[in-house]
């Protein structure tokens, strides 16, 4: 097959598959592996690069406010592709190209390639989505077996943890404006032995008031902002920690710092690890398993 994704989650389980060399497109996002193919369709319209997790926030805003789109699609290089199959998803509009951005150049594409959009919302869902890709590219099998590996490495963490009293956390998923956690990540916190005060299962992420989290008064605090490797996530952390607000609402509580964007706020393999890296912190003494340097790591 000739398989385009235009969504990171979607190329993470393409290659978990063993379908590197079916890929033939992906997005500007896509990062794992690092021998992704060259031809990246998308490309976001807001420089972000330069800008403070503040300033890409407003600008997010200010692009959505006008009806303007956030990302943009090679509709011509698409089309020389010739996919037989594109994943995408209809799940959160700023954290990757829409499955409705595709629709308006399928009319280019000739023969019609068949849309997968991966939408879970919790963490059985996720595992959905590799059997669903596994069924779309004749790998079912190895589906089942990429999602009975994974189960096993869950019930290892769920036994690991089981009978211990849940550590009270607030997870960030972005920092200026803080946002409380939603879809999967309360539940990768609940299985990884703790209890997200602020979190929002099975439904998007939110921007929350400073004094939320002052008045939650968690001891642990994660800020894992969405898209961000780990050294961009410190030095987000290191910008807002300077700022008055961050230091009321914060307190006393030990912060660390995780790299959301392939651990967290991505919808693929990599959710495990990070579950296992949390509950590796917030049971010490149960859960004696490395954190990977990449992943995260304690900030006060």
């Amino acid at each position: 097959m000739r398989i385009v994704s235009l969504v990171p989650a979607g190329t993470d389980i393409l290659f978990a598959l063993g379908l590197g060399s079916d890929v033939v497109g992906v997005s500007h996002e896509c990062d794992c592996p690092a021998a992704v193919p060259p031809s990246r369709l998308t490309r976001s319209v807001i420089e972000t690069g330069r800008l403070s997790s503040a300033e890409i926030d407003a600008a997010i805003a200010g692009q959505v406010a006008a009806g303007a789109p956030i990302y943009e699609v090679d509709a011509a290089q698409l089309a020389v592709l010739r996919p037989d199959l594109i994943l995408t998803q209809g799940l959160c509009d700023v954290c990757a190209l829409p499955a409705r951005a595709v629709q308006h150049v399928l009319g280019q594409l000739s023969p019609r390639p068949m849309i997968l959009s991966l939408d879970a919302r919790s963490i059985d869902g996720v595992l959905d989505s590799m059997r669903d890709i596994g069924a779309q590219t004749g790998r079912e099998r190895d589906a089942q077996n990429l999602v009975e590996h994974l189960q096993a490495r869950l019930a290892r963490v769920a036994a690991a943890v089981a009978g211990r009293p849940p550590v009270r956390v607030v997870c960030l998923e972005w920092l200026d404006p803080p946002y409380a956690c939603g879809h999967w990540i309360p539940e990768m916190v609940k299985r990884a032995g703790g209890r997200d005060l602020l979190g929002r299962p099975g439904i998007p992420s939110v921007p929350i008031p400073w004094t939320d989290i002052e008045q939650a008064r968690p001891p642990l605090i994660i800020a894992m902002p969405c898209g961000y490797d780990l050294p961009q996530a410190v030095r987000d952390v290191e910008r807002v920690a300077r700022c008055t607000p961050w230091k009321h609402a914060i307190g006393e509580a030990v912060v660390y710092v995780a790299a959301g964007g392939g651990y967290f706020t991505r919808p693929g393999p990599r959710l495990v690890s990070g579950i296992e890296v949390l509950a590796s912190v917030f049971h010490p003494d149960a859960v004696n398993w490395p954190v990977a340097a990449d992943v995260m790591r304690r900030w006060s």
